[in-house]
């Protein structure tokens, strides 16, 4: 390997960082999308109990920061844990396949606290945004992602940490020996084990990293140093958290790619493929009574992160392919009322959860060999034997079938509804034209109003 290969990844991380090349059109599109769908399920997710749970610990009163999701003020850390634990609480948050992980619910809640105080614009905020992203995707690269996730660690949490640390590190100008700190810092405040999918401390890992990417350049910017090279070193981050195996080729994969995976629906979204051919299926009109059995074959690795076969609640229910398909199938839709723990207890989805069986697969068993990337085949049989199939490679809202600005915007009308809704449009312009606000303070204070009745409650 040459070039940037053979440099020390903690120097390939602060050139990142330091980078002060003008933003392509692409990073300032997609930082604006990424702000407005991540506020949307942060204000959805507000009234969530491990939300509340977060919010019973700040001991915090003031502070020049606001949390979003309760509208009150408190220091930046606190406001990014708590919003960071609410953008991440309902898995309606997007993805990044690269780095198999959450990254807007780390970054925008760690930007938006860490850019209150100093009142930075909305172009700071989309310039250290692209900043952590990429950050995010050259670390995964050096780990070997798919092995670092395979170990069962979150990479949203572990990867996250850094990454926020990084884009805050850009938003507050830090040198670079201080980025170099705060970069080694967060490396050791990072963790976060897949074992938590589907209990509220899962959505805990999101806050945790945002706030602990604040936390790590607060510290370099009043002094606090670290080894020089904690990200590289012989016992640094990368050498405890990187696979044996790891393919060269992952090293020079793009990192500058403009584009992140939407969600369409509030679960994971190794789910996300099966669930879209499971509604073609029901959209042919069969009876769900009928159905005698239900299989569904997925790319290798798609069912790591789906934990949980037959789930007792609605947290659970996230990270269960049995559970979404039958939801499918039986209601014809996957919503956010999918997941209340009364939906998912239902004596109907129970009994159809049981003739759901679910494989990994190599290639396709319908259609032409797969072109990378997720697939699901979902083949019902009825009690007549006749059976429907069908295949959907990439669900809507991925980085390659990107949702409309009319599905996007329909998306943040659900997770705002109890806002007035010419607030919430003014808002949600507003986001979409993040690079042209002149103020963080006024976006925050904006989003405050639109979070519920009952986080209002808590200020």
């Amino acid at each position: 390997m040459t070039g940037a290969a053979q440099q020390s990844v903690t120097e390939q991380l602060l050139a990142v960082v330091g980078d002060h090349s003008p933003v392509p059109t692409a990073w300032t599109k997609l930082a604006g999308q990424a702000f407005a769908d991540t506020a949307a399920v942060l204000v959805a997710g507000s009234s969530d109990p491990a939300v509340e749970a977060v919010v019973a610990t700040v001991e915090e009163s003031t502070g020049t920061s606001r949390s979003i999701a309760t509208g009150a003020s408190m220091p930046a850390r606190s406001a990014s844990l708590v919003d960071g634990t609410s953008a991440h609480a309902l898995d309606y948050d997007d993805v990044d396949d690269s780095v198999i992980a959450h990254l807007s619910a780390v970054l925008v809640p760690a930007l938006l606290s860490a850019g209150v105080g100093p009142d930075v614009s909305g172009a700071a905020l989309v310039e250290s945004y692209r900043c952590g992203v990429v950050v995010d995707r050259k670390l995964a690269a050096e780990l070997g992602i798919r092995n670092h996730y395979d170990a069962g660690w979150h990479s949203s949490s572990t990867i996250g940490t850094i990454g926020a640390a990084a884009a805050v590190s850009r938003l507050w100008r830090l040198p670079a020996d201080r980025s170099r700190h705060a970069l080694g810092i967060a490396a050791s405040l990072a963790a976060g084990t897949r074992q938590n999918f589907g209990s509220m401390t899962k959505p805990l890992h999101a806050g945790l990293a945002a706030s602990n990417g604040v936390f790590a350049a607060q510290l370099a910017r009043s002094g606090l140093t670290s080894d020089s090279d904690a990200l590289g070193g012989t016992l640094g981050f990368v050498a405890l958290h990187r696979g044996d195996d790891v393919d060269a080729d992952t090293l020079s994969a793009p990192t500058n790619a403009a584009a992140l995976n939407v969600k369409r629906f509030p679960c994971c979204y190794y789910t996300h493929s099966a669930i879209e051919a499971a509604l073609e299926v029901f959209a042919r009109g069969q009876d769900a009574g009928r159905i005698d059995s239900v299989s569904i074959a997925v790319q290798p690795g798609c069912l790591a992160p789906l934990v949980h076969p037959r789930p007792n609640d609605g947290s659970q229910a996230k990270f269960s392919m049995p559970y979404v398909i039958a939801a499918a199938l039986l209601d014809g839709h996957i919503d956010l009322d999918s997941f209340t723990d009364g939906s998912v207890r239902r004596t109907g989805v129970k009994q159809l959860m049981t003739k759901v069986s679910v494989r990994e697969s190599e290639s396709p068993p319908l259609g032409a060999p797969a072109t990378g990337g997720p697939f699901a085949v979902v083949s019902v049989r009825y009690r007549d034997g006749s059976c429907i199939a069908r295949r959907v490679d990439r669900p809507a809202g991925h980085a390659s079938r990107p949702l409309t600005d009319d599905q996007l915007f329909d998306k943040f009308v659900d997770c705002t509804s109890s806002a007035d809704p010419g607030s919430a449009r003014q808002t949600y312009l507003a986001l979409r034209d993040l690079a042209n606000q002149p103020s963080t303070r006024q976006l925050v204070d904006r989003l405050c109003l639109l979070s519920s009745p009952r986080s209002k409650e808590l200020t």
